[in-house]
């Protein structure tokens, strides 16, 4: 691919580009290739003794897709969950969606509990542990609906609308168990001033079921914030691309929803 300033291909690059329906990472790569061969088709020209302005408009007339052939080329990079499910209508098709997700969110708390009751963590747990346990499930749900959506479904409106659910929902799970381990020092603190004798039966209930609140919701934030920053390095490695590709502003461009 040329520098920026002898690109001259760049209009018709937009051109094509807002008319491909094609995955964000199968546009960059079909921007690239095109580019390549136009460049390297004028180059051809200009060396038969072609102008090279003449050898540039050649160049376009013979190798960038148009019509019929831009429609074929969006079928053949259509995800293949598009192409089983473009029977569906899309309120169907979201109503299956969202059950399978729900679905998903379900099973997700049934095996965090199975796992936290084999270990005997729940015989005596933190009233807190259960909203964190919740919502450790809704995080992972919301990471998978993520992963869905960009590399099953091929649907890349999320890239332009972020991963900040993913890192809210994981500072919520942290604060929440942090919050309930406080809040439960404290009551064991009122309860112990009013009755001393008690320590030593209390306190190690409190030790073991509050480090068991604070383990899982470390654990879940810090998964769910490792997901968070891979997903914002890769969009952001996506979006460089994308705007490389096109010669756009870093600073005023965005990637176009599809």
């Amino acid at each position: 691919m040329s520098a920026g300033a002898m690109r001259a291909f760049l209009p018709t690059l937009r051109e094509i580009e807002g008319k491909l329906t094609v995955p964000i990472q199968d546009r960059i790569r079909i921007l690239r290739e095109l580019e390549f061969d136009l460049e390297e088709l004028q180059d051809r020209l200009v060396a038969q003794g072609v102008p090279p302005e003449e050898a540039q408009s050649r160049a376009v007339e013979a190798l960038v897709p148009e019509g019929i052939a831009l429609e074929e080329l969006g079928e053949l990079h259509t995800p293949l969950y598009r192409r089983i499910t473009h029977r569906f209508s899309d309120h169907h098709l979201r109503i299956v969606e969202r059950s399978a997700l729900a679905l998903v969110s379900g099973s997700v708390l049934f095996a965090e509990t199975l796992l936290l009751t084999r270990v005997d963590l729940l015989t005596d747990p933190s009233p807190f542990l259960w909203p964190v346990l919740g919502l450790g499930a809704v995080l992972l749900s919301a990471v998978l609906a993520r992963g869905f959506q960009l590399w099953i479904k091929g649907d890349h409106q999320v890239l332009d609308q972020g991963f900040r659910g993913i890192l809210t929902l994981s500072v919520a799970i942290l604060g929440w168990g942090v919050g309930g381990t406080m809040f439960d020092l404290y009551r064991l603190a009122g309860t112990l001033e009013r009755s001393p004798e008690l320590a030593g039966l209390l306190a190690p209930q409190w030790l073991v079921r509050d480090c068991a609140l604070l383990s899982v919701s470390v654990l879940l934030a810090l998964a769910g914030g490792l997901t968070w920053f891979i997903l914002t390095q890769w969009l952001t490695l996506v979006s460089r691309a994308h705007r490389d590709v096109l010669g756009l502003s870093n600073s005023n461009e965005n990637i176009r929803k599809r």
